[in-house]
């Protein structure tokens, strides 16, 4: 399902920044993107910053549901490395202040979210506007090695979409995911270091059964072939979920 949002469009010239302006499309992921656009070829890539946008009702009703992971998950997935996440309004002010905070601390601490906090609609826009002279700042910043190196993290935005848009077929790993994520203490970014080790179920177990017998090495087995990425507690928890008795 798309839902509309914004896209920041900077007007590029070689090596300045020649303009910036507003525009409203259709995402397929997140709330606003910032796009470079060549000013004499007219096209565009996606600079390597995404925010999403929560405003504390919205939030509560997210955690509620799930929807609040799977979103996260997915702008996990979406290729960009700069992840925002923007809660707007009071957390006190909702009868989930405590579950909204916790949510807070996770994305941020945990799962390496820039989290951002704003009194209300104003202030996230003026927060946006803030986003963007610093963005620009940082771009303006590199050096040629940088934006050399940089050429291959920065898609195009058509093949921005095309990668956002396949994220919305749920697969067999998807579904692995969103298993694992009803783990305690398995976040986004556990479930997705897991994945990148086992993308299914069936291959994690067939790894847990090489170690039949030795139920510490199975315990530990994630957290050593992820380099502690993936904590003890969570490594203990995944195999009592999926090879414990």
């Amino acid at each position: 399902m798309f839902c509309p949002s914004f896209a920041i469009m900077i007007d590029r010239t070689y090596n300045y920044v020649e303009s910036t302006f507003l525009q409203v499309r259709r995402l397929p992921i997140g709330d606003g993107i910032w796009i470079a656009r060549h000013k004499r070829l007219g096209s565009e890539y996606v600079l390597d910053f995404i925010v999403e946008r929560k405003n504390v009702d919205d939030l509560r009703c997210s955690i509620r549901d799930n929807r609040y992971r799977d979103q996260k998950l997915r702008l996990l997935r979406c290729g960009l490395r700069k992840l925002i996440y923007v809660v707007e309004g009071d957390p006190n002010s909702s009868q989930a202040a405590e579950s909204i905070k916790t949510a807070c601390y996770t994305t941020e601490i945990l799962e390496g979210f820039d989290v951002q906090r704003t009194s209300g609609l104003g202030d996230t826009l003026r927060k946006y506007g803030y986003l963007t002279q610093a963005i620009i700042k940082y771009y303006r910043s590199r050096t040629p090695e940088d934006k050399q190196n940089s050429l291959g993290v920065c898609p195009p935005f058509d093949n921005f979409i095309r990668r956002c848009q396949n994220l919305d077929k749920m697969t067999v790993s998807d579904v692995f995911s969103i298993q694992l994520m009803q783990i305690p203490q398995v976040t986004e970014e556990v479930a997705i270091a897991v994945l990148d080790l086992y993308p299914t179920l069936l291959s994690l177990a067939r790894a847990y059964s090489l170690l039949d017998g030795d139920i510490f090495a199975q315990e530990e087995m994630l957290k050593k072939q992820s380099n502690n990425l993936i904590s003890g507690v969570a490594s203990r928890n995944i195999f009592q979920l999926v090879w414990g008795s």
